[in-house]
């Protein structure tokens, strides 16, 4: 088991960023500043197969667990991430049972799954054992859904009882829109879906986490209070902006004035 699944699974408090730039030095950065793991967007950004494998690289030099966002629910989307060994994928918008069956099928070898053999870098390129990567691929990576439509919290039950399952992640903004409030992550409606989410999660013994881009303290306690054990906070661009504006008003308030 990859030493994040298991800090995962052992209730530890994770925390992680973004990514969506495309120079893998950035991952590096996030590795060494010490970040538990970096979630490697592939949904919302220019990211294509060979800059991803660059990222999942960078992270393993960096001692930090990569986290792959694939862009949709299809099998074939998932399996080329797969083979380059990231530490966990993840499956945005799954909002039944089915979909999410359709998500871990795509993850787990038959006969218990459909997905079709072929690694790459998740077994070291050949140098592992076959046999022994089909015994041990169940436990080498985390898989995740996310939940993002007020459809899957009705659902959340059902979806609950797929194997395979290791976390679920709130999307609170996409979850907000679907009570048409959209990015209003806090209002009444979406604080309610975020209960039920947490409740229903708690009683399955089901990691939550969270996917915000604000990172505020009172944003990151308000997630805390939840029950929420990993929060992905933030990201490349956001970190960029914010310390170029800081930068650029101490230089022009200090050299221009």
């Amino acid at each position: 088991m990859n030493a994040f699944k298991k800090k995962l699974l052992e209730g530890a408090p994770l925390i992680g960023s973004h990514i969506g730039f495309t120079d893998p030095s950035i991952t590096e950065i996030m590795g060494m500043a010490g970040y538990d793991y970096i979630w490697i967007d592939t949904e919302h950004s220019a990211i294509d197969y060979q800059t991803l494998h660059t990222h999942i690289i960078a992270a393993k030099a960096s001692g930090i667990a990569s986290i792959v966002r694939i862009p949709w629910n299809e099998p074939y989307l998932a399996k080329r991430v797969l083979e380059m060994g990231p530490d966990g994928i993840i499956f945005p918008m799954i909002n039944s049972a089915d979909e999410a069956k359709k998500a871990m099928d795509a993850c787990i070898y038959p006969p218990n799954g459909s997905r079709g053999f072929g690694p790459m870098r998740s077994m070291r390129y050949g140098q592992q054992d076959a046999f022994e990567y089909i015994e041990e691929m169940t436990d080498s990576f985390c898989r995740f859904i996310q939940i993002e439509q007020k459809i899957a919290v009705d659902n959340l039950d059902e979806i609950l009882k797929i194997p395979y399952i290791d976390g679920l992640i709130i999307g609170p903004c996409d979850l907000s829109g679907s009570v048409g409030e959209l990015n209003h992550i806090y209002g009444e409606k979406t604080t309610e879906l975020v209960d039920i989410i947490m409740k229903k999660a708690k009683a399955a013994g089901m990691p939550v986490g969270v996917s915000t881009g604000a990172i505020d303290q009172s944003d990151i306690k308000y997630w805390k209070s939840k029950g929420i054990q990993f929060i992905s906070a933030g990201g490349d661009f956001g970190l960029l902006t914010t310390i170029a504006n800081e930068v650029e008003k101490r230089l022009r308030n200090t050299f221009c004035d």
